[in-house]
């Protein structure tokens, strides 16, 4: 709608999600959507205890936090549209900590930010998706997080996009760095993880840089894509180290017929673990022996494939699995040490959709996700998921 006295158009949007969900093995928070980082373990490998929570099955959860709302404005200038969009949802903001009480009466999920951003010509400056990210060869699930090796989702950036003509599109963009690292007091004790930014003396110092090429054509896309980062770790004091790192992605979708879609994606580089999957948490960027003042990038790869098939003009279903692979560099960390920390996941998605109306879809959905660390412990996530969403 155009606001009176002005040439500008605003546009109000949005959903309304309520998503139900029943663990049949061990149980995960429902808020955020299932993270396969923090599957509890079995006690499969001799010595070893089960986590908390691995024995918690049959566990019922319900949420309205994926809901979300944004307003658009669009405005006519002498360079163009300007456009600037902002939208958030109310899956609670990173240092936000509900109480054990949170579900008792009011279920106050916190507001965070999700898009935030304004265009004009080929410039996107604001938080939008990284260049890293391949959004037409992702996977439509229920679940809010979906698959892995599906790449970070958004985050601050300067952007520039250039249609090269004949299908072609180029998209290079300055994104906000964040070295993310498991670090250790000596070679046979290595720890938990920390990161840049909001630690005490601690700093990044130079952005990401991300770069995309994009083949669009009436048989559907192909994408390649790197970024190359400054990894840094400074304490204050004695500790400063800096290592380069780097990701490459192909991804792309394949129109198969009608309405139907095949989509697939693999990612891969060496300190590149925040960029190669959904969960900022799961692959650290690098491991650090702070008694030494060693820093060593982690290897990582992973990918993901999909396919989805409409029923009918309202009925589809999506089946898609993925993998992520970790692998720990040796030398300043004995394999004990590293014998914790994360190895390989995989995922497991089918569901069936329903849109009685556009603005509504409704479904079910069925997951299983694995999770194994350095030594050959492991877990596994089983949950069905029962979704309505309601658009404005």
């Amino acid at each position: 709608m155009l606001v009176p006295g002005t040439n500008t158009s605003l546009k109000i949007g949005g959903y309304v999600k309520l998503d139900y969900t029943y663990d049949f093995s061990a149980q995960e928070n429902i808020v955020g959507g299932l993270n396969p980082g923090a599957i509890p373990l079995d006690a499969n490998v001799p010595g070893t205890t089960a986590s908390p929570g691995h024995n918690i099955h049959g566990a019922s959860q319900m949420t309205a936090s994926e809901s979300r709302f944004n307003i658009e404005t669009r405005t006519p200038t002498s360079y163009g549209e300007l456009k600037t969009f902002i939208e958030g949802d109310f899956i609670n903001p990173d240092g936000l900590v509900n109480s054990n009480s949170f579900e008792v009466n009011s279920n106050s999920s916190g507001f965070r930010l999700r898009y935030a951003y304004g265009t004009i010509g080929p410039w996107v400056l604001g938080q939008y998706n990284s260049v890293f990210r391949d959004i037409a060869a992702e996977a439509e699930t229920l679940d809010y997080s979906g698959p892995i090796s599906g790449g970070v989702f958004r985050q601050p950036l300067v952007r520039y996009f250039y249609a090269a003509g004949s299908g072609f599109e180029i998209a290079v963009a300055a994104e906000n760095p964040q070295t993310f690292w498991t670090e250790g007091t000596s070679a046979t004790t290595l720890g938990g993880t920390t990161n840049t930014t909001f630690g005490t003396g601690q700093a990044d110092k130079v952005p990401d840089f991300t770069a995309a090429v994009t083949l669009n054509a009436p048989w559907g896309h192909v994408a390649l894509r790197g970024v190359a980062r400054d990894l840094y770790d400074h304490n204050g004091t004695t500790i400063s180290r800096s290592k380069f790192g780097w990701g490459l992605g192909l991804s792309g979708n394949l129109n198969t017929g009608g309405k139907d879609n095949l989509i697939a994606q693999v990612n891969g580089g060496e300190g590149a673990g925040r960029y190669m999957n959904t969960y900022s948490a799961l692959v650290p960027d690098a491991v650090v022996n702070t008694a030494t003042n060693a820093m060593k990038t982690i290897s990582a790869w992973g990918g993901l494939l999909g396919y989805q098939h409409w029923w009918s003009d309202t009925l589809r279903s999506t089946v898609v699995g993925s993998y992520l692979r970790q692998l720990n560099p040796s030398g300043i960390f004995t394999p004990g040490a590293l014998a914790v920390q994360g190895k390989y996941w995989w995922t497991g998605t089918v569901n069936l959709i329903w849109s009685p109306v556009p603005q509504i879809d409704t479904g079910i959905e069925y997951i299983h996700e694995n999770r194994t660390i350095g030594n050959g412990q492991r877990g596994n996530i089983n949950r069905a998921q029962l979704s309505a969403k309601f658009r404005f």
